[in-house]
Formats: structure tokens, sequence, C-alpha cells
């Protein structure tokens, strides 16, 4: 049995015919799911004014500058934490110490 192989033109043109589809049910799909653009009121979409406000600046640089020597040191300290003392446990009498057994069995 010998099969037969598509011609190289007819497979081009379902890969196109495929690809063509999808992108128009994606393109359909894209404009339903979209959200529409905000509305931007007209008072943000002025054009702002290029020239400089000679005034401002002269404010700007009339204004206090401190050195760096001038400018106190903050220092940051932290709480000290407090620390707990290990105390003597009172000890005990040996007698009074459980011992293991060497068997699995209690100790009567």
């Amino acid at each position: 049995m010998n099969k037969s192989k598509l011609p190289s033109y007819v497979s081009i043109a379902i890969m196109t015919a495929i690809t063509s589809v999808f992108w128009v049910f994606f393109g359909v799909y894209r404009t339903f799911t979209t959200k529409p653009a905000p509305k931007v009121s007209g008072e943000i979409l002025e054009a702002v004014n290029p020239e400089l406000d000679r005034n401002t600046i002269s404010e700007i640089q009339g204004r206090i500058f401190f050195e760096e020597s001038q400018i106190p040191q903050t220092v940051i300290s932290q709480t000290p934490q407090p620390t707990i003392a290990p105390t003597e446990a009172p000890t005990a009498s040996p007698s009074a110490t459980p011992t293991a057994s060497p068997s699995a069995s209690p100790q009567p």
C-alpha cells in the first residue's frame, strides 16, 4: 500500500485557513472581553505651561539650607533585652532519681 502524500500547497492552504479562523475568533473574543478606555476629564488633558515660574524658583533658592554639620546625629538605641539567669536546681538524693533497667520491663 502506497500512501498518497498531500501536496505542499494544499497543506499550507489548510494551515493558513485554520490560522485565519483562529485569528478572527480571538479578535472577536478580545473585542467583547476588553474594558473600554476610562473617561479622562479635560482638565487633566490640558497642556502644561512650559514656562518656568521665576518667582517660585527664587523662593526655592531663598529657603534655609542646613549644612551637614548643623544637622544633629540621630542615634537609634536598642532597648536592652532582659536576660534570665539560670537557677541552680536543688540537689536530689541518688535514691530519689529513677534509673533505667537493663530490660524493657519495669522494676518492682
